[in-house]
């Protein structure tokens, strides 16, 4: 009987499964289910993408439970309750409603090879990680993605959709133009005459949207200059910091200062810094951004700005001439060299009587990330003096042991932290001095040293104060502070950036209108996040496209062509973007990024602001060392 029992058990397991199998088939095969996941390479673009992305929070898991039959059982065989799949919980590491979507994809893809919305999803994501072709192969052998010939034609119909719609959207919205040079190292294992390393000198370019929408602005493009009678003659005085903007100055600096100070302070102290009011900032909107393709043309020469400005607009672009004919006017924002080299073009077109090829429609922009890191590199030079001199940042530097750090080269990133180090050391020094019974600030020798701290002190607040208006948004903080930096940088002997600078503040305050000088402003910062203190400098968003391209580059090798750059990556960056979040947050994976979160310095500081006391800077000396 129990040899019965167990036969007669078999067998109605045997017949359960084949129902649910059967059943799971027939759902799995269902027109509903194959048009609900099918994406054929050439009907992807980026609106199907996001739309597959966004349009739940868990992609994974509509595709598990799309498969009703089949969610089911795996639901039971991974012992998933029903809490964990609306929650976010992880068992065994292991996100299930994932899990399962993933088997579910695998199982419909093959069951019906059109059926491919996740095999795609997770070959551009692979690809745009840089995974190797073979290994591409192999998993698209497994069914988790298409194969490596099916990317590469769903990247060409990215690029070819991306390229539409940014020949649409720049014929009826105002738009702006950020680009920077982009060097690609090609290295052979083994050199021969016709294959030697080489390094090869491209331009990429990003097309960002202004907020309002040309169709809403009830009158004209906006005209650039003032009326004749309002321009003055450039003379000296107008290019000096004027009264407005030194007030400006000290109060912001009060602000970073009292940061400081909080800063030293133990945790769960309940100061705060003095919060800074805001003059005139951008309103907080999500920045529309569209990377155009790469172009392997060096913008480090007069002729090669030109060639970029002809090719973003007569072949990507694809502007008519009669489009040139109306008044428009276009921000093409850059460094320092690009700049100079596009005004120079300028003026050798002056004469020129066509719209088009007089280039008076172009208006080159420096942009503030290139300042910014100029500018840091300013100060370092101006007051690095000898290593035997106590007090000066190459005294300071040693004495720390900060490395990457020299005189004629010097570190972004470490010359920010030192700079940023000595400045809460300083201040925090000042801070104790004022806290003494009988405060002795006012009575501090004057001696050299002493007045070159307090001048370095000065100079790194107008370096924080950039950087800190950028984040901010607010433009009229970085007009206040343009004529400072300007006068800064004349002093340290830099030449380039200060005449740019008189440029740009000649145009801001004197020749050109306020709707335009505007303009230029708010094409310096970009808000990709659309969040409030979340402003970045546009170049420093071209930067961060320029280091994801290169990093694709570097994982695929010398194998990456400037043209597999130009038709199938460049432009799809922010579509890569989008794919890599969602496998991060439907697996449940850490972001690798710290969101550019410093670790503590405390001890830096520390350290700092005892040689400063040590040596008797900032404070009452110990000894005679000081003079």
């Amino acid at each position: 009987d129990k040899l019965q029992d167990k036969e007669d058990d078999e067998d109605f397991v045997n017949g359960a499964v084949d129902v649910v199998v059967s059943r799971t088939l027939v759902h799995l095969e269902s027109n509903e289910t194959k048009k609900r996941w099918r994406l054929p390479h050439h009907m992807v673009t980026e609106k199907n993408v996001t739309d597959l992305l966004n349009g739940d929070s868990h992609f994974l898991h509509r595709y598990a439970e799309g498969a009703k039959y089949l969610a089911r059982f795996l639901k039971g065989l991974l012992e998933e309750s029903d809490q964990e799949v609306s929650s976010v919980s992880t068992k065994n590491f292991k996100r299930l409603s994932s899990v399962r979507g993933c088997i579910s994809a695998i199982l419909i893809f093959m069951s019906s090879q059109e059926v491919n919305a996740f095999q795609t999803i997770m070959g551009l994501f692979l690809h745009c990680t840089g995974c190797p072709r073979r290994v591409l192969e192999v998993l698209s052998g497994l069914g988790l993605s298409v194969s490596h010939s099916q990317i590469q034609k769903v990247l060409r119909t990215l690029t070819k959709d991306a390229l539409m719609q940014i020949r649409k959207i720049v014929l009826s919205h105002d738009w702006f133009i950020v680009y920077d040079n982009i060097d690609i190292a090609n290295r052979h294992h083994h050199q021969r005459i016709e294959k030697r390393d080489t390094f090869d000198n491209g331009t990429a370019a990003t097309l960002i949207l202004f907020p309002s929408n040309r169709d809403q602005s009830p009158t004209a493009p906006p005209s650039v200059l003032r009326p004749e009678h309002e321009r003055p003659e450039p003379v000296t005085e107008l290019f000096l910091p004027k009264d407005v903007d030194w007030e400006v100055f000290r109060e912001v600096c009060r602000s970073h200062v009292s940061a400081a100070i909080v800063r030293s302070l133990p945790a769960g102290s309940p100061a705060a810094p003095i919060p800074i009011l805001a003059i005139k900032k951008l309103d907080i909107n999500k920045t529309a951004l569209f990377p155009l393709q790469t172009m392997k043309l060096d913008e480090s020469t007069i002729a090669g700005n030109l060639a970029v400005l002809e090719k973003i607009t007569e072949i990507i672009l694809q502007l008519s001439e009669e489009w040139f004919a109306d008044p428009n006017n276009i921000i093409f924002g850059g460094d320092q060299m690009s700049v100079s080299r596009m005004l120079t073009l300028k003026i050798h077109r002056l004469v020129d009587t066509d719209p088009y090829h007089s280039l008076a429609w172009v208006h080159p922009t420096l942009q503030l990330f290139h300042l910014r890191m100029n500018l840091c590199g300013t100060i370092f030079r101006t007051h690095y003096g000898s290593p035997m001199h106590p007090g000066t940042l190459a005294a300071i530097s040693i004495f720390m042991d900060f490395k990457r750090l020299s005189k004629d080269k010097q570190e972004l990133k470490a010359t920010d932290e030192l700079l940023r180090i000595v400045f809460d050391a300083m201040v925090t020094l000042l801070h104790e001095s004022l806290r003494l019974p009988s405060p002795s600030l006012f009575g501090l020798p004057c001696t050299t040293v002493n007045i070159n701290a307090l001048l370095l002190l000065r100079d790194i607040a107008v370096y924080i104060e950039l950087g800190e208006a950028i984040k901010a948004g607010d433009i009229g903080r970085i007009s206040h502070l343009l004529p400072i930096i300007t006068l800064m940088m004349h002093g340290g002997g830099n030449t380039n950036y200060p005449l740019e600078l008189i440029r740009l503040l000649y145009g801001i305050r004197h020749l050109w209108t306020e709707e335009w000088a505007t303009k230029i402003l708010s094409s310096m910062l970009v808000n990709p996040k659309g969040i409030d203190g979340e402003w970045m400098a546009t170049d420093m968003l071209q930067e961060n496209h320029n280091y994801l391209l290169k990093s694709i580059l570097s994982a695929k090798g010398s194998n990456m062509t400037w043209e597999h750059f130009r038709d199938s990556i460049s432009t799809n960056i922010k579509t890569f973007q989008a794919i890599s979040r969602m496998f991060e947050r439907e697996v449940g994976v850490g972001s690798n990024s710290t969101k550019h979160q410093a670790p503590p310095t405390a001890k830096e500081i520390s350290k700092v602001h005892g040689y400063l006391r040590d040596n008797g800077i900032l404070c009452e000396p110990k000894s005679g060392k000081c003079k």
